[in-house]
């Protein structure tokens, strides 16, 4: 028996893979959710399920990418095992995890030293523009202001979650090793095949080329971070794999978009279409991040979508593609959290489409899914 949860992450992602492999349960922890869903719903989960034991055996924890909506349980976590802090979720036992770092993805750590510093650059005159009348320090861009803090952020709190792994002697991505990507291949992890599909090795390439050319431009650096398009490097980094367990697949996208993860399959040598027994949609139901090839590439029993409204996720456009790309079919579309809208137009499409859905309950901690 595999059991998928889909935990309450707000707008985030925070998942749970459980099955059995050599008489021992197997737990896999993917992403951690944003602010407060560490305390209030994957922590408590955690304690449940290690029920009277002593400690709870975690075979893989991961992050799929460094934003807040995805890392900032797993940093709670991690923080609280590194640093032995009271309250910690100390019966955990992490036997390892995965997960790529920014500076895994700009290719070395002068390299990202020189960015960071161009970027704390732009910060400091974002903030002196703030308490100035000085017209020479408005740079007069407060989108890319934006855009350098937040992209300062993310490079922090990925600095700060690779300390803690190495004090957790978690480093790696054992037994892959190094920076994951499409041209990572297949592993077998405690009785489950592995297959990473992104992010596509080529873009990450590309990526460090552009970053390391345009170090010392604060500008060009701030502005690879796109928000008109999805073009944001940290999803576009996105780790996204192929899990096989006796015969069921599992594809987990992180907010990989849905053409990397076409040309990503392909990328690693596996044929498309590919029949799924469960596809967490990627970026939590952003239209953004859907193609009707992507769609069409991966046909699944089940579709599960993390989001709670914040941002427009999930789009109203990608459940109506989902359903028209299906037709008529045995699947189901699963959220964790009853947005506005949402059930009426999931009503509404199936007065001409036949499928099924399922909304977490309130007063559940997540959705699940059985796979027999």
């Amino acid at each position: 028996m595999i059991r998928f949860e889909a935990l309450n992450a707000k707008h985030g992602d925070a998942l749970l893979i459980q099955y059995s492999w050599k008489n021992r349960k197997r737990l896999w922890i993917i992403d951690g959710g944003p602010k407060g869903v560490w305390k209030q719903t994957l922590k408590p989960r955690l304690e449940e399920l290690r029920g009277d034991d002593s400690e709870l055996a975690v075979d893989l924890a991961m992050l799929s990418h460094v934003d807040e909506d995805h890392v900032t349980g797993i940093l709670q976590m991690t923080k609280g095992l590194a640093e032995q802090e009271d309250g910690a979720a100390d019966f955990l036992e992490i036997k390892r995890f995965w997960h790529n770092s920014f500076r895994d993805i700009v290719g070395s750590s002068a390299s990202l030293q020189a960015g960071m510093t161009s970027l704390a650059g732009t910060q400091a005159k974002a903030e002196a523009a703030m308490t100035s009348a000085d017209p020479q320090l408005n740079i007069g861009n407060g989108s890319l202001d934006q855009r350098a803090v937040a992209v300062l952020a993310s490079i922090g709190q990925g600095r700060e979650l690779r300390d803690y792994l190495t004090k957790l002697q978690l480093s790696g991505n054992d037994p892959f090793g190094g920076t994951l990507s499409s041209k990572s291949g297949s592993k077998v992890v405690d009785g489950a095949k592995v297959t990473l599909v992104g992010p596509i090795k080529s873009r990450l390439d590309a990526f460090r080329q552009k970053w390391k050319s345009e170090s010392g431009n604060a500008a060009a650096l701030a502005a690879l971070f796109r928000d008109d398009l999805d073009e944001s490097p940290t999803n576009l980094s996105s780790l996204v794999m192929l899990v096989e367990i006796a015969k069921r697949k599992i594809l987990l996208t992180g907010d990989a978009r849905g053409d990397d993860i076409v040309d990503g399959f392909k990328d690693a040598g596996l044929d498309l279409p590919s029949k799924l027994d469960i596809l967490k949609m990627p970026h939590h139901g952003s239209d953004r991040n859907i193609t009707e090839k992507f769609l069409r590439s991966f046909p699944a029993k089940h579709y599960v979508i993390s989001a709670d409204g914040k941002y427009g996720n999930p789009d109203s456009d990608t459940i109506e593609n989902i359903v028209s790309v299906r037709g008529d079919g045995d699947y189901t579309l699963h959220f964790t959290n009853d947005v506005k809208g949402l059930k009426t137009q999931l009503t509404k499409l199936q007065k001409t489409r036949s499928f099924e859905f399922e909304i977490r309950a309130k007063s559940a901690p997540s959705l699940a899914i059985e796979l027999g």
